[in-house]
């Protein structure tokens, strides 16, 4: 896996680097480093194109996604953050949602056998789009900001990466957030939840 900072603990002690990951992005989106610096950088060009567009509570809504995604990365094993910060050519679609994208490990060294059989107990985790390689889930949480609530919606996707027997996997978790007053089944909301899938179905792995 590209972690985009160096060289890992594992590679230090000999193992076998993981394959680098691409994904498809949707108009706009770009591949971060998370980093001090890549999320200064990204904030300053959410704030510029959502102050253009005259749409600067969503720039509030992605700054409290962004600190808060930033966080999680310095306790978890971050490789790589996605925004929609980039020129997005004719697009008008905006995206309120971020992704990152982490190393996850089984807990007792063994496959993640039973990270999926949990997942799909307790939050009912299905392959994405019918391909198995991928496990996909939602959670849902309400959070006060300025202005009113809203609704964060965690898209959970995980998939083996390659070579590794299994015994560690790629978490992709998209934060999607809507106003309290939109309802789950909103035409834009759903379409917002689609083109997250589509982008994460488009994973390909390059050799390590």
């Amino acid at each position: 896996m590209n972690d985009q900072g160096g060289t890992s603990l594992r590679e230090m002690l000999g193992a076998v680097k993981d394959p680098a990951f691409e994904l498809k992005l949707l108009p706009g989106w770009e591949r971060h480093s998370p980093d001090d610096a890549g999320k200064e950088k990204m904030d300053a060009a959410m704030k510029q194109r959502f102050m253009a567009a005259n749409r600067p509570e969503l720039h509030a809504t992605l700054r409290s996604q962004l600190d808060e995604a930033y966080e999680l990365m310095q306790k978890q094993n971050v490789v790589a953050y996605f925004a929609q910060t980039g020129d997005m050519g004719d697009s008008k679609a905006y995206y309120p949602a971020s992704m990152l994208a982490a190393i996850r490990r089984s807990q007792d060294g063994g496959d993640l056998g039973a990270y999926v059989a949990q997942a799909v107990r307790d939050h009912g985790a299905k392959p994405l789009f019918g391909d198995k390689r991928f496990i996909r889930f939602e959670r849902e949480s309400t959070r006060v900001l300025e202005g009113g609530n809203i609704v964060v919606t965690s898209i959970v996707y995980m998939t083996p990466i390659p070579g590794t027997k299994r015994r560690r996997g790629l978490q992709i978790t998209a934060s999607l957030a809507r106003p309290e007053a939109m309802p789950a089944t909103d035409e834009k909301f759903i379409g917002w939840k689609n083109g997250l899938d589509l982008c994460v179905s488009t994973l390909r792995w390059s050799p390590a």
